[in-house]
Order: structure tokens, then sequence, then C-alpha cells
């Protein structure tokens, strides 16, 4: 017997419903060690075919999906041929969906922690590997940013050709911002605690706001290529921008509100979406002494 890992196989990005919190955007890293006996090439699996198989087999279970406890008694699901209408009673509020099923994963339980999402994953990866592999354990944690703020984000992508469409995925996202050439912790736990579990709206998306139980709710809609998407969730819960959400519209809007709310000097953002990647955007007043290339309020991916 041999044991065999791979430390960052993949990051799942979505979101979950939580009993307090609402809707809560997510990126958790994913560890992997299988266990078995050696094949006839040596090896317990060949580590080309885990990112083949079982890399994919997680991406597409949890990748950009809403994950529902559908145990929790705040939970209220109808599945109707290919789509799914759900309602989640919390203490902001009331969220309900319309949506295509395959942007949800239906979940066994009360609640989506760690521990229920590592059981999960552990019986697909299961069911993927050769008959060699006897024990399967996986890790999720999340990126270790130290003592760094960084927010949870849900949000939808209607423009997007692949799994950004949907409605409601999310992100744990680290922030970097610098006043005048110098990071600012200042700036950057302002935004933090500004879009803290947090759904990012496209003004274009949303339909209308209505009042449940006298609470004032965005109601959001669109159609995309895998169907139609609707989505009711607390107005105090949302943030609405005037263009899509993509991570360089979102550096953009960052680093251009922070130029208002402080005239007279240089901001320039590094908004991650989920862990490793994201983009920059600058805006404000230019640096002493220092050239730019004429987009101070673009943003650029990295």
């Amino acid at each position: 017997m041999a044991t065999l890992f791979v430390e960052n196989l993949t990051v799942a990005d979505f979101s979950f419903l939580h009993s307090k919190r609402g809707m809560v955007g997510e990126s958790w890293l994913v560890d992997l060690e299988l266990t078995g006996d050696l094949d006839h090439q040596g090896m317990v699996f060949d580590f080309g075919h885990i990112k083949k198989r079982i890399k994919q087999a997680i991406d597409e279970r949890v990748d950009h999906r809403l994950l529902v406890p559908v145990d929790c008694d705040q939970a209220s699901v109808v599945e109707r041929d290919n789509d799914t209408s759900l309602e989640w009673q919390y203490r902001g509020g009331t969220i309900r969906m319309v949506v295509p099923s395959e942007s949800l994963l239906l979940m066994p339980g009360t609640e989506v922690s760690k521990a229920s999402l590592t059981l999960h994953l552990m019986e697909l990866v299961q069911s993927v590997v050769p008959e060699n592999v006897h024990e399967v354990r996986i890790i999720l944690r999340e990126e270790d940013t130290g003592t760094a703020p960084y927010y949870h984000y849900s949000h939808g992508l209607k423009k997007h050709d692949g799994n950004c469409q949907r409605i409601a995925h999310g992100h744990r996202s680290n922030i970097h911002i610098f006043e005048n050439g110098r990071r600012s912790r200042y700036w950057e736990k302002l935004w933090a605690d500004r879009w803290e579990d947090i759904y990012l709206g496209t003004r274009e998306d949303l339909e209308g706001t209505y009042y449940i139980d006298e609470i004032p709710h965005h109601r959001f809609r669109y159609d995309a290529p895998q169907g139609h998407f609707e989505l009711v969730i607390p107005e105090d819960h949302c943030y609405l921008i005037d263009t899509d959400s993509t991570v360089e519209q979102l550096a953009a809007h960052i680093a251009e509100q922070l130029a208002e709310e402080a005239p007279g000097k240089h901001f320039r953002v590094r908004a991650f979406e989920g862990v490793g990647k994201g983009a920059i955007a600058e805006a404000g007043e230019n640096l002493p002494g220092k050239a730019h290339s004429g987009w101070l309020s673009g943003a650029a991916v990295i």
C-alpha cells in the first residue's frame, strides 16, 4: 500500500446558503490523498489522470454552483423538469430563486460545511478512481491570507458563455489597495466590510424592489444560454453597480469610488476573484514623478 498526494488540485468557487448569513460566496482549495496498491506501472494512480478525471469531476459537481442543504427547515425546494424553485428563510429576510437545476447542488443535511462537502466529494472521487485505490482523503481549506482583509461575494454574469452565467455563484476574495504608492489596510478593511457576504448585482438585471414581511428585497432576472434565472434577495445584502460584475469591472469600480471618496489621491487596486487570479485598476491623481500608461481608470487581468 502507498499514498500519493496532490496539493491545490483545484479551487472550488461557489456560493452556499447559511442559516444566519444568507447567501455566502466561498473559495476552498482542494487537497487530495489517495491510498492503494501499486498498479502495473508502480503507481497508485497516474498524476495526469488525476487532473483529467478527479479535478474535472469535482469542478463539474461543485464549481460555480449554489449549494443548498435541503434537510434544513429554512429551505423549500421544488424541482420541475429542468428548473428548480427555491425559497430560503433567514434572519435577514427571504431568498427566492427560479433557476436551471444544473446551477444548484442540493446536498443532504442541515448545513453546508467543510465536513459535509468533504464527505460528498469523497464519495464522488471514490466513484471515479480505479479499483486499486482503497482510500480517498480530501482536505478543503481557505487560502491563507494572514491578517489581510477579504470579503465573500456572490454574483452572476449573464453574458458569460460558461458557468459564470449562473446567477448565484461566488468567491472568497482578497483585496490589495495602494494609496499614493503605499498599501492601505484602512481602505482594504473598509471595502471588506462593505462587501461582507454581499450580492453584487448589475442594475440592468434589476427587475424591481419589493417588500416581503416589511423588508425591501431586490429582484434580479435575466436569460442566459443555460436558461432563465431569477433571484429575490434582501436589499441590504446587495450592492448595485452600473456594469457587469466581472473582476475587471469590479476592480475599476473600486478604484473609481476610492478616487471620488478621497480626491487628490492616486489609488491602485488589486481585486481578487477567488484564489490567485484577479484584476488591477488605477484611478485618481497621478503620483508625483510617475508616468502612467493612460488607463488610470481601466483594468487589466493578472
